[in-house]
């Protein structure tokens, strides 16, 4: 179910379950910052770019629901590494997926405007 804030595991994700170490540098991530106020994440989201497109693609099949569950976690374990912490009164798990999705739909609406069909590059890069 895509509204659920369960990890593939069945368990519970609480943002809080990332590794945030005290005497880290903390900055937190709110709602509406742009990613590219957090380069570390921007730069995970750039890297996983063409996974996520070739995933988009399969019109939400399981095997993509578990792909998209798994790059919110990594992304998590990378904010946590660099001292990002989620704003728990912005964020649960399922609105930073769902954040996810929306930087990457707004990648693929603006390249579309330029005439780039960034899904089948992707599609044909695999």
């Amino acid at each position: 179910d895509e509204s659920s804030s369960t990890s593939e595991g069945g368990a519970k994700k609480a943002l809080s379950d990332t590794a945030y170490r005290p005497g880290m540098r903390k900055i937190v991530v709110r709602k509406k910052c742009p990613w590219k106020q957090y380069p570390e994440l921007e730069k995970f989201l750039i890297e996983n770019r063409n996974d996520y497109l070739r995933h988009s693609a399969m019109n939400y099949t399981s095997q993509q629901r578990r792909f998209n569950n798994r790059l919110t976690e990594r992304l998590l374990e990378t904010a946590a590494r660099h001292g990002y912490v989620f704003d728990e009164s912005d964020f649960d798990f399922v609105a930073v997926r769902d954040r996810i999705r929306c930087y990457y739909k707004s990648y693929v609406q603006s390249a579309r405007k330029r005439g780039i069909d960034v899904v089948m590059e992707a599609s044909v890069a695999a």
